[in-house]
């Protein structure tokens, strides 16, 4: 983790930062617009809030270089078996950090248990980490897409990687300003999709759940009322990998869960990968 950090010079850290600059960012901490419940809030605090009582670490916030260094110093010294489930309320953040907390989910084996949001990165890394996952009632996973979603959205357009981020390079940079925000866009997301490909295949997950719906997709079905993201049924969750999901609400958790009802979008694990196609 440190390694790759060191890795990334700031302008290129900079680029990467578009993903948090667009409603569907692959790192974005943006979970609804306008005046947000005290309970977003939280899951959306800088630096996240972590501690470790008894076998639960509990986790309430976004994911930053401030939030690792908080998570770190928390769980410092614990070994596999000392804790055995992470209660995680969060909307989302860096995607570089995320992986970190996520592969220590991972090697620890921790149970997942969904406190109000997992949202974004928290989504795409921490819920898929765990040896399973519950969802609190009328809590919500959803996901808006990950590291490889700018890619996916220029070969389905057919255009080119430049094509599809032009519109976030400021109008007035000179050329070669855009060039070197091409360049180091490039040579960061290298190295992050590299990692995020790792992640994903020591999880032994294809990471469509997390990436089939970006871009305009949803917005043009009928019905849609701006949700932020999409969601699966625990049954599709299970086609996806992601076993051992529960929800703890009284009716299946797509139709009961009043916050995925409110924020997200449902699609089917069919839907999801003829998107892939």
């Amino acid at each position: 983790m440190d390694t790759l950090m060191q890795g990334l010079n700031k302008r290129a850290r900079m680029a990467l930062m578009v993903c948090t600059m667009v409603a569907a960012g692959c790192a974005s901490t943006t979970v609804v617009g306008g005046d947000k419940p005290p309970e977003i809030e939280r899951a959306r605090a800088e630096p996240a809030q972590v501690r470790v009582q008894g076998d639960t670490v509990t986790y309430t916030g976004n994911f930053s270089k401030a939030s690792t260094a908080a998570f770190d110093a928390a769980v410092a010294g614990i070994t596999r078996g000392q804790v055995t489930r992470l209660v995680i309320s969060s909307g989302g953040g860096d995607t570089v950090e995320g992986r970190h907390v996520g592969r220590w989910v991972r090697d620890m084996a921790l149970v997942v248990e969904v406190d109000v949001i997992c949202f974004s990165s928290c989504a795409d890394y921490i819920f898929p980490a765990g040896r399973a996952r519950v969802i609190r009632a009328d809590a919500f996973v959803g996901w808006h897409g990950n590291e490889r979603q700018f890619h996916l959205l220029a070969a389905r357009k057919g255009v080119s990687l430049e094509d599809q981020l032009a519109q976030y390079v400021p109008k007035d940079a000179s050329p070669e300003q855009r060039a070197a925000f091409f360049r180091d866009f490039a040579e960061t997301t290298k190295v992050t999709l590299k990692d995020e490909a790792d992640f994903y295949a020591k999880l032994g997950l294809n990471d469509a759940f997390a990436v089939c719906a970006v871009g305009d997709v949803l917005e043009k079905r009928p019905g849609y009322a701006e949700q932020i993201g999409w969601g699966f049924s625990v049954a599709d969750m299970e086609r996806f990998g992601m076993s051992n999901t529960v929800y703890l609400g009284d009716a299946p958790y797509e139709t009961d869960s009043s916050r995925f009802k409110q924020y997200l979008w449902l699609i089917s694990a069919d839907e999801c990968l003829a998107l892939m196609k």
